[in-house]
């Protein structure tokens, strides 16, 4: 499921920013995040999103050609991206694994959410793309 996540991740920069996302070590302080649950056979696995506000502002851009997005608009395109990534990873398991069964949920929007992130994390993959960070992980 990790490695569907992670090309899903890079697709969806790929396309909408032209930009490769890259692995990075260390991270920001304060993000938007956003979580939405694979379901795999019944086994539920909770992906968490957290972006920079940076990030948001370049995807935001492009995607919408808006700039300074209220809070509203800032839930909406986090749950899309959460929508995007984690419904574009289902696919390619279904593709790969046509014998199970996935399902998808509606996401949540986090809100502010500062680094160190409140929620127990694992599976945590850090990226970097335009000077700004994001985070993935479940």
């Amino acid at each position: 499921m990790r490695e569907a996540v992670i090309e899903a991740t890079h697709a969806f920069f790929e396309t909408i920013l032209c930009e490769v996302p890259q692995k990075i070590e260390s991270l920001g302080e304060y993000f938007y995040g956003s979580a939405i649950s694979l379901l795999e056979n019944e086994a539920e696995h909770t992906w968490y999103l957290f972006f920079e506000k940076k990030v948001l502002d370049g995807i935001a851009l492009n995607l919408l050609f808006e700039e300074n997005l209220c809070e509203d608009d800032l839930d909406d395109l986090l749950k899309e991206i959460a929508n995007q990534i984690i419904g574009s990873a289902k696919v390619l398991l279904e593709e790969k694994y046509p014998h199970n069964n996935y399902h998808l949920s509606v996401p949540e929007f986090m809100g502010n959410v500062c680094a160190p992130f409140p929620i127990p994390l694992s599976d945590a993959h850090h990226f970097q793309i335009q000077n700004s960070t994001f985070v993935i992980a479940r």
